[in-house]
């Protein structure tokens, strides 16, 4: 090959890795998307204090943490008061949606026995997730009543 050719060659690779590396986002670091809505209950169903939280994932994940955890009174600091902590001991099943409380298989309690406090009305939670190194926040949620 000629001079030429390897300088045009050099000159197409430069521009194919600008662009990988300012479009591809290689290299960033991933973050698990988490949304917490609200699901009507079945009529019957009236013995709650509040409707069940759904968690919604961007994608399907191995977890290996979960814990939700009330903000305080300026709704900055989340960790003040945990409500439920589950944790992974060996392999968690996959999931990409679950309700507040539920029983995930292959998770556990953090200590042995713990059960998920009630939420609480009108007060603001976060939820903490993580699965190996990928983590995620859930913006500020809160349990609205169910109207008698």
């Amino acid at each position: 090959m000629r001079r030429r050719e390897i300088g045009w060659i050099v000159v197409l690779l430069l521009v194919i890795g600008a662009y990988i590396y300012f479009f591809g986002h290689w290299g960033e670091k991933k973050q698990i998307q988490v949304l917490a809505s609200i699901r009507q209950l079945p009529r019957n169903t009236r013995n709650l204090s509040a409707f069940p939280i759904l968690f919604t994932l961007d994608s399907t994940y191995r977890l290996t943490s979960i814990k939700v955890t009330q903000l305080d009174s300026t709704h900055t600091n989340p960790g003040t008061h945990v409500l439920w902590h589950l944790v992974s001991k060996n392999v968690s099943e996959p999931v990409r949606y679950f309700y507040y409380g539920q029983n995930l298989q292959g998770m556990e309690p953090d200590f042995k026995g713990a059960r998920p406090e009630p939420l609480v009305t009108g007060e603001k939670y976060v939820m903490e997730i993580s699965a190996g190194q990928v983590k995620g926040v859930s913006q500020p949620f809160t349990a609205p009543a169910i109207p008698k």
